[in-house]
C-alpha cells in the first residue's frame, strides 16, 4: 500500500475508534460518543454523541437541553441527578431514540458525572 492509500485508511480507523465507545463484554453497544462535544443538530442527524448546552427545562425522568443549533429532548432511565434545573449548563452523552437523546452519561456544571441506568432494549 502507498502513502496516498494509507492515510485515509488510517484517519477512517482513528475516527472509528473516536466515535465508538467503550463496550461492555457481551453487550451489544448503543452509545456512540464523540470526542468532543458536538452541536445538538449534529448529534440528532448522526445518530448520538455528546452534546453540551443549557437546560431549558426539566422533569423527573427528562430535560431539554438546547444550544445555539437546536434543542432536543433528553430520556434517562431512573431519575434525574440533583442539581439539574432550567438555566443550568449541561454536557450529555448519548444515542438518538425516539426524536431525542437516551442518556448513557451526563455531566453536572460542577462536574459530576451521573451514569443512568444503562438501556438494554433492542429497540
Amino acid at each position: 500500500m502507498n502513502r496516498s492509500t494509507t492515510l485515509p485508511l488510517l484517519a477512517a480507523a482513528v475516527a472509528a475508534l473516536l466515535l465508538s465507545g467503550p463496550a461492555d463484554a457481551g453487550e451489544r453497544q448503543h452509545t456512540v460518543q464523540a470526542a468532543s462535544p458536538q452541536p445538538v443538530a449534529e448529534v440528532l442527524r448522526t445518530g448520538g454523541g455528546t452534546v453540551s448546552g443549557t437546560v431549558a427545562a426539566a422533569g423527573a425522568t427528562w430535560m431539554t437541553v438546547q444550544d445555539d443549533s437546536a434543542r432536543t429532548d433528553v430520556m434517562v432511565r431512573g431519575l434525574l441527578p440533583e442539581g439539574i434545573e432550567p438555566g443550568a449548563p449541561i454536557t450529555v452523552t448519548g444515542r438518538v431514540r425516539n426524536g431525542g437523546l437516551m442518556a448513557s452519561e451526563i455531566i453536572l456544571a460542577d462536574g459530576t458525572l451521573h451514569r443512568p441506568s444503562r438501556d438494554h432494549d433492542d429497540d
